[in-house]
């Protein structure tokens, strides 16, 4: 087993060992060769799922990423000084035909001797996490440092962070076709360079800002435009790690301590970076206890439907079939009565003489004309069924009103025949 392991030989689910440092980015590709698989197959119709042996997800200080462009995916992170030894296990997926392969990768946590104790933060705009997966680009943007930035750096310059700005908190840029932007830390045990002092002096100012993306007015702007990198000057930092502390995920999130250099932000569960926010541990955030929001919910229904089934029972208890009807009946009768007398004689104490007097006039004269309607309307009658003359137009009238007389029949005088001569 101990020399398979020291071959590296992949055989279905056997472990692999790989090797990594603390405080130093570890970048592990993850390709079809790596499960046997032959190059006649398109590579892109693999898929990775790497996680914890036994755990459905990886450490909150590692990641992976598949690059479209490289046609790989990748593993990488920053082990924290306090982590142990661990396996991740890695399954492959073919795509064409759904098989699957699986692999254990056993990874040695060991501690980097000479680790460094100043780190410098920049942020790239115009470039990708998978961009510095290629060892040309992260290289030429190491050989910017360690040969005219910091040149006291060149013996042992590394990447001490990497992760995607989006990933960090960042916006998506407007335009897709742009960069979402890429968080490295380039650390070294020399000291800073008076460049990357002045540096730093030069662009405090603009660390008020959000972003300052597109700006181009620094003094070595052009030495990194040329090689093809731009920065955030607003995320510029010089960071020391004697005034740093170690957070979950094992980056190192405090600013330098120095008197050239402020100190950084710190809040409960963020370390903020102006723009940049990193993410804190899931383990780290407060776990909630819900048994007290649970009694507190059932306590006072409870209560309420408790008070109410006694009040009913209590009710039910004094009406129950056995007692007579009467007699309760003609006690709520009288109760009734009382109360009606009681609230009468306060609304009478309630209501002013004046109101009183005015409601006994109205009520009288409303009495006097209801008495005089009803007597004009027998007149009325009388009136029509006494009266001798009545012209055509009131018999026909009157011969509508119920109980009136008839009119007669016309009149027809008597006929003259006879003939009268001269």
């Amino acid at each position: 087993m101990i020399l398979l392991l020291l071959m590296g030989i992949a055989l279905p689910g056997m472990i692999n060992a790989e090797q990594i440092h603390t405080t130093k980015v570890f970048i592990m590709p993850i390709e079809p060769s790596f499960f046997n698989w032959t190059s006649e197959y398109s590579r892109n119709q693999f898929s990775y799922h790497p996680s914890l042996l036994d755990a459905p997800d990886l450490p909150p200080w590692m990641y992976y990423m598949y690059s479209l462009r490289h046609r790989t995916g990748f593993l990488y992170g920053v082990p924290p000084k306090t982590q142990k030894d661990l396996m991740v296990e890695i399954i492959g997926l073919n795509k064409r035909n759904y098989e699957t392969r699986r692999r254990i990768v056993h990874m040695n946590v060991v501690e980097k001797p000479d680790s460094a104790q100043h780190e410098v933060q920049i942020k790239i705009d115009n470039l990708n996490v998978e961009d510095m997966f290629d060892e040309k680009r992260l290289n030429q943007l190491l050989d910017v440092f360690r040969l005219q930035l910091w040149p006291e750096s060149a013996a042992d310059l590394y990447v001490t962070f990497l992760a995607s700005a989006v990933q960090l908190g960042a916006r998506l840029p407007l335009k897709p076709n742009e960069g979402e932007g890429v968080v490295l830390r380039l650390g070294s045990r020399a000291k800073f360079s008076a460049m990357l002092l002045e540096l730093q002096e030069e662009v405090r100012p603009l660390w008020k800002l959000g972003s300052c993306r597109g700006f181009k007015r620094t003094s070595v702007e052009r030495i990194l435009r040329d090689s093809g990198f731009t920065l955030d000057w607003c995320t510029f930092r010089l960071v020391e790690q004697s005034m740093t502390e170690s957070l979950p995920g094992g980056s190192l999130q405090h600013q330098t301590g120095s008197q050239q250099h402020d100190s950084v932000l710190l809040s409960t569960n963020y370390v903020r970076w102006d723009s940049v926010w990193i993410r804190p541990s899931r383990l780290d955030l407060p776990m909630r206890n819900y048994v007290s929001e649970f009694t507190l919910i059932l306590f006072f229904p409870m209560v309420i439907m408790i008070m109410l089934a006694i009040l009913l029972s209590t009710i039910l208890c004094f009406h129950h079939e056995g007692m007579e009807d009467d007699t309760s009946s003609q006690f709520f009768e009288s109760v009734f009565t009382i109360c009606e007398d009681c609230w009468r004689s306060k609304r009478n104490e309630d209501t002013p003489d004046v109101l009183m007097v005015q409601y006994d006039a109205v009520h009288r004269a409303t009495s006097t004309l209801r008495s005089l309607s009803s007597s004009r309307t027998g007149n009325d009658a009388t009136l029509l069924k006494d009266s001798p003359r009545l012209s055509s137009r009131d018999r026909s009238t009157s011969a509508a009103v119920p109980g009136a007389r008839p009119s007669p029949p016309p009149y027809a005088g008597p006929k003259l025949n006879a003939r009268v001569d001269f």
